[in-house]
């Protein structure tokens, strides 16, 4: 009978018995073109055919297909289906239904080169971490089998992406066990044992040179993978991971060991955490200080020369640029200051000891733009006139023009005043007191010249011609000065 005035309803209903005809005959692609219009059914036709969707994803392995087709590939397939049809109710699929499909599509992919009984137990984690109820949970870690270890760690090597996955896919909800996949414990654990077993090996092939080339590379390899899946959470810094760390860095640091220290940090880049990086980093700054500490004298690291400041002259003074870079790179990621504060505190230190030598090779190449910034911060630390010359000599009129015309300018002003001062001295026939000389070479900053004469000097009694000559001297001399370098930049 023809279905007068309810013609769409029944067009819908004819549209969603071919629906359930092909999904029965196993026509799976004449199936999903169906879906799209099967969106317009209200109600009850509607929920029915997000229940068959549901139905299809969960038991794949009772649907017809052809050989092409697997359970686990059409249970993939009907789940983007089910997918888009929720996306267009503004309703997102279940997570557990995602975890558990992916899962499943992973263990099958990986039937040709994995045991059973090693599918059998990694779903039986999946199961223990999900699939149960809550309660039932003890809340531990899950520890896999020797062959299961064995095979995850083939995998390792020959598929790290899938490995990844697996482990991934394995981790309890962050909502159940209030904590972040990586917290759970379990990718961390499995790539930690794979990192001791490798450099146990390494550790063995170390005593045999043949066996070490030979093999040496693969071992390396397998560390890379396991250092570029580990991912780790600053609160979440065992003294176990310390301990590794230390054991990769005397590996990098063996003769002839294939393990490259620059690698295993590109290893540890991470987009969204610098955790694994900063741990190592720390320990590496562990090492480095009881290395370069140990090489002090018994004199050394009184208050006035702190170890912070030792370590700071022992990298950039002692060691080359790629080595102090990398070093210093660690140790301010491990602490709390910046490292262009403590360039400048070491630097300070450095003026106070009127080790000018040193202050020059410290403050040499990037930090030589912070060599009339020092100037002005240490300029009360000179203890006489000679070290005011000698810093003006070392931080000033040595240095070439880095973008700094206000410091330039302001040490053209200090080097003009201290030749005034010693020329006060010189036209002085008594002896100025110490403390005298030393507050007004402090403050040349805030006076004028004539004000030195005034103070220093016998003002009337001065040749007039010889302090014009002063005056016409210091000021063409540091005028030309200035000329020359903007003309050489």
């Amino acid at each position: 009978m023809y279905p007068f005035g309810r013609e769409e309803a029944a067009s819908l209903e004819r549209l969603f018995w071919f629906f359930s005809e092909c999904v029965q005959r196993g026509d799976w692609e004449l199936a999903q073109a169906c879906v799209p219009q099967l969106r317009q059914l209200q109600d009850d036709g509607s929920e029915k055919v997000e229940k068959i969707l549901h139905a299809l994803i969960i038991c794949p392995s009772r649907l017809r297909s052809e050989s092409k087709h697997s359970p686990q590939k059409l249970a993939w397939f009907w789940f983007l289906v089910l997918k888009e049809w929720l996306s267009h109710k503004q309703k997102t699929v279940p997570a557990a239904l995602q975890r558990e499909t992916e899962f499943l599509l992973l263990l099958e992919e990986l039937e040709k080169d994995v045991p059973f009984v090693v599918l059998k137990e990694l779903y039986e984690a999946f199961e223990d971490n999900h699939l149960l109820h809550r309660k039932q949970r003890d809340g531990s870690v899950q520890k896999f089998g020797v062959e299961v270890m064995s095979t995850l760690q083939k995998m390792l090597l020959q598929a790290p992406r899938k490995l990844q996955s697996i482990l991934e896919l394995l981790q309890r909800d962050p909502v159940e066990c209030s904590s972040s996949v990586v917290q759970s414990g379990l990718p961390q654990n499995v790539f930690v044992g794979f990192l001791w077993d490798s450099l146990k090996s390494l550790k063995r092939l170390q005593l045999n040179p043949e066996l070490l080339e030979r093999e040496g590379n693969k071992v390396a390899d397998e560390i890379y993978n396991a250092m570029s899946m580990l991912n780790l959470k600053m609160d979440n810094q065992t003294r176990e991971l310390r301990l590794l760390c230390r054991e990769l860095l005397d590996a990098c640091w063996f003769e002839q060991s294939p393990l490259r220290e620059e690698r295993l940090l590109s290893c540890m880049l991470r987009k969204g955490s610098h955790a694994l990086l900063s741990l190592f980093g720390s320990v590496f700054i562990e090492k480095m200080k009881e290395k370069l500490l140990s090489q002090k004298s018994p004199g050394k690291g009184t208050p006035e020369h702190p170890d912070a400041e030792w370590i700071v002259m022992a990298l950039f003074l002692d060691h080359e640029q790629a080595y102090s870079w990398k070093a210093a790179y660690f140790y301010y990621l491990s602490s709390n200051k910046h490292f262009l504060e403590q360039i400048l505190i070491t630097a300070l230190t450095l003026l106070k000891r009127e080790d000018f030598s040193s202050l020059s090779r410290l403050l040499t190449q990037e930090f030589s733009y912070l060599s009339r910034l020092l100037i002005l911060l240490g300029w009360t630390q000179c203890c006489s006139l000679e070290s005011a010359k000698m810093l003006l000599e070392t931080l000033h009129k040595s240095q070439g023009f880095y973008n700094d015309s206000v410091l330039k300018d302001f040490c053209d002003g200090l080097c003009a005043q201290v030749e005034v001062l010693e020329w006060c001295i010189q036209q002085n026939s008594n002896c100025i007191p110490e403390n005298i000389l030393l507050q007004h070479l402090h403050s040349l900053e805030c006076h004028s010249s004539l004000y030195l004469l005034y103070q220093l000097t016998d003002l009337l009694a001065l040749n007039e011609e010889a302090v014009i000559e002063l005056f016409q001297k210091t000021s063409t001399k540091y005028t030309e000065v200035q000329g020359k370098i903007y003309n050489c930049k």
